[in-house]
């Protein structure tokens, strides 16, 4: 049997997170569960964040574990810090015996502002559940809440069309992005000029000829234009790909960055000093989206030479005015100072902190951390491991393993599962908790496998 989660040397950043009663986040965590400021999980896929009268907006699919129709609606969320999300409801909702019955596929919703007719427009990838329509969506509200009014479903000049991306430019044009397709005479992915009201797509801006990517989104910094796509890989992760260029006309140069799949990016700050956060979606799997997580993590540009990096960060406050972000520091636990029991063993790992990890632990096995500090209030643990099982990589065909589960105990306490997405050899991820400890001293954590053995 192979090991189970190999759980990495680092538990970090044991920092207060949020009040159980207030629901008020001081923090951004890359993959945990998110909550609303009304204390239920903050449910926003694929979305799109605009910003307007100094507040954000988030729209995003609904995926809840209750909701079991294939569309179930666009829900959106407010927010002046980027930290706490207010639910605002749903943004549109099915309509029987319509392109966006609860039946068919409405994703990536993303919304502008259109200033000729002072109206939110609403666009989506709409689809049947077998993705052989490939069309695009367009609902139109007043209000930036809502409830937007459905208008219709089309190809794109004819053509078809996967997932959507939008995106508005200084001058107030806007622009859609997307991929037309897996047929052969297509995998090109395009950028496309919105018409006066918004509601259509009017001419070709630029063509990726056979790229074959998906997941479109652009950031402006005032210099460059930056695309970010993912490639096609199901819900398994792989490297998206980054493009740069001084004019959306192009041309495009590309480089490759983090492991989740692009959404939308976001800007932050009033003055000259800019912070860009790079968003996206850290997916389960078909049948379990409403665990699915979001992505956040800062992004260093250089504009000079047209790069977009990412430096993995456990969780950061952003002061939203200034731009400026802090990370705290925590403090570290290896895991090969632990307890271990049964066929778990300690091994060299040269990408682990310390170059060593504990594995196989599974059936029997476990692995205790002892004399962990704790403050009485909720704190954020992140755990890290390896786990090679994912074709983290662009690889469209073989097996693939999403995530192994495992078990975790408070002082002893009964075992609560926990999920570890799948990564590739050498790669290390990092697992968000929230767990209340003690106060003082004294507190463990103990892992084991789920069930005596490997779930996948």
């Amino acid at each position: 049997m192979r090991p189970f989660p190999l759980i990495l040397a680092l538990f970090a950043l044991l920092q207060p997170s949020f009040s159980a009663l207030t629901r008020k986040n001081k923090y951004i965590v890359p993959a945990a569960t998110w909550y609303d400021t009304d204390g239920n999980i903050l449910s926003a896929h694929a979305g799109g964040v605009v910003k307007t009268n100094g507040t954000w907006y988030w729209f995003g699919q609904n995926e809840r574990l209750e909701d079991k129709t294939l569309f179930s609606g666009i829900n959106v969320y407010s927010s002046t810090d980027l930290l706490n999300w207010k639910n605002e409801g749903r943004a549109l909702s099915p309509i029987a015996g319509t392109d966006i019955g609860p039946e068919k596929v409405v994703e990536r919703p993303k919304a502008v502002f259109n200033e000729l007719t002072q109206t939110w427009v609403l666009w989506f990838h709409a689809d049947n559940s077998t993705y052989g329509q490939l069309r695009q969506g367009v609902a139109t509200s007043p209000n930036i809440t809502g409830p937007y009014t459905f208008k219709e479903t089309f190809r794109p000049l004819g053509n078809p069309s996967q997932d959507l991306g939008l995106f508005q430019d200084v001058d107030g044009q806007a622009y859609a992005l997307y991929s037309n397709g897996d047929a052969d005479p297509d995998h090109d992915n395009l950028i496309t000029r919105l018409n006066a009201n918004f509601t259509n797509v009017e001419e070709v801006v630029y063509t990726f000829y056979d790229f074959d990517l998906e997941a479109p989104n652009i950031l402006y910094t005032g210099k460059r234009y930056y695309i970010l796509m993912s490639h096609k890989t199901g819900y398994r992760p792989n490297n998206v790909v980054v493009f740069s260029a001084e004019k959306l006309s192009g041309p495009w140069l590309g480089t490759r960055t983090w492991n989740s799949q692009s959404t939308f990016t976001l800007t932050a700050g009033e003055g000259l000093e800019k912070t860009y956060i790079y968003c996206g979606d850290h997916w389960a799997t078909g049948n379990t989206l409403y665990d699915s997580r979001y992505m956040w993590l800062p992004a260093t540009i250089n504009d000079d030479i047209g790069s977009f990096r990412i430096d993995w960060v456990d969780l950061y406050s952003i002061d939203v005015k200034t731009g400026r972000i802090e990370v705290p520091k925590g403090q570290d636990y290896e895991a090969e100072n632990g307890v271990l029991t049964g066929p778990a063993y300690v091994t060299l790992c040269p990408t682990c902190s310390g170059n060593k990890v504990v594995t196989s632990i599974q059936g029997n096995s476990t692995l205790t951390i002892k004399n962990i500090v704790g403050t009485g209030k909720p704190q954020w643990v992140s755990i890290y491991y390896h786990n090679p099982d994912g074709l983290w990589g662009d690889n469209r065909n073989g097996v693939s393993v999403l995530s192994r589960t495992a078990t975790y105990s408070v002082n002893g306490g009964a075992p609560i599962s926990m999920i570890q997405r799948s990564g590739s050899s050498g790669i290390i991820l990092s697992q968000p908790l929230n767990i209340t400890f003690n106060a003082g001293g004294g507190n463990s954590l103990t892992f084991a496998g789920f069930k005596g053995g490997i779930a996948l």
